[in-house]
């Protein structure tokens, strides 16, 4: 346990730069916690931001009642595109946590631009970090790149209907 402890104290990469710091901060980020949630609270969430999304919209693009149809299916369309757009940040900056856990070297800067250092992760951290990817990273982009081929298929949906 000790020497596990002196490995991680003697880590020369500055906290800011450590891939777990990085994801500690996705899970606390406000935009990002929720893709950890139980699958209920997800489904919430995704729908509250759909509502959101909707209202909003329909707030600034308010139309006349003979088009009430149209107005709908166009406000869906464009509420789910930026949901679509959402999804990708968010499977981008987790995919990105993911590759930096997952490489045995990390680049890392001290100071400024131009003392870039390179550290091998001990096995223990490598194994640490791995062991972290697959329990808890990829369940989540599982979960998002389900929920954006959805978001996908349904955007094709409401273009046909248009």
């Amino acid at each position: 346990m000790i020497s596990k402890l002196k490995l991680i104290l003697l880590c020369p990469v500055p906290e800011d730069q450590k891939p777990i710091t990085e994801y500690i901060g996705l899970k606390e980020n406000p935009l990002t916690n929720w893709t950890t949630l139980s699958t209920q609270n997800y489904n919430a969430k995704f729908f509250s931001f759909f509502l959101y999304g909707f209202i909003g919209l329909s707030i600034i693009t308010f139309q006349e009642k003979d088009f009430l149809g149209d107005w709908i299916l166009s406000n869906s369309f464009i509420t789910i595109n930026l949901l679509i757009c959402l999804y990708c940040t968010i499977i981008w900056r987790w995919t990105e946590v993911k590759k930096r856990l997952n490489q045995s070297r990390l680049f890392y800067e001290e100071a400024s631009w131009y003392d870039g250092q390179i550290w091998e992760k001990p096995f223990i951290i490598l194994k640490n970090d791995r062991l972290l990817i697959t329990q808890k990273i990829e369940p989540v982009l599982c979960r998002l790149a389900n929920t954006l081929i959805f978001l996908v298929y349904l955007d094709i949906l409401f273009l046909i209907l248009i």
